[in-house]
């Protein structure tokens, strides 16, 4: 498929916020101890990993089937389910760089492959490549995600 990355948001990452996520989903000293993280392989304290991918899940789903202006559906057609679709897992799942305190990152997605599902109507298949890369373009994680979405949503057929 002739794609290019569409960009779907911008975050910048606090002490706060890094701090704040990591307390709660991934307590390890070079997230939650300034001091602890100077003396880390990072020089620092930096983003969890699941904290980076959690920020693209939130771009993602904000940002697709959310136009507002759609028609009214029955109650179950697939756009109901979720505007983004249901998620079949991730593949090569990357971090790369670290996200320390004040790096803003731009995240992107591209759809590789997408058609309509021959066993759910309503619903395509769809499989995209996903980045997160601080404003320099340095790649800092990456991933590939397969899922349904529904057909003719935009989840189903960005291409950039």
């Amino acid at each position: 498929m002739d794609a290019a990355p569409v960009e779907i948001g911008r975050f910048t990452f606090t002490q706060a916020e890094i701090t704040r996520f990591a307390l709660n989903f991934d307590p390890q000293p070079v997230h939650v101890d300034a001091e602890a993280a100077r003396h880390a392989p990072f020089g620092g304290l930096v983003a969890s990993g699941w904290h980076v991918v959690c920020v693209w899940m939130g771009f993602f789903v904000r940002t697709q089937g959310t136009g507002g202006s759609a028609p009214a559906v029955p109650s179950d057609h697939p756009r109901i389910v979720s505007p983004v679709g249901v998620g079949f897992g991730l593949r090569a799942l990357r971090w790369t760089a670290p996200v320390h305190a004040g790096d803003r990152l731009v995240f992107l997605t591209e759809v590789l492959e997408a058609r309509v599902s021959g066993s759910r109507p309503g619903w395509a298949i769809v499989r995209r490549r996903n980045s997160a890369r601080r404003e320099d373009g340095a790649e800092v994680m990456a991933f590939e995600l397969s899922h349904l979405a529904p057909e003719g949503e935009p989840a189903a057929r960005i291409r950039g």
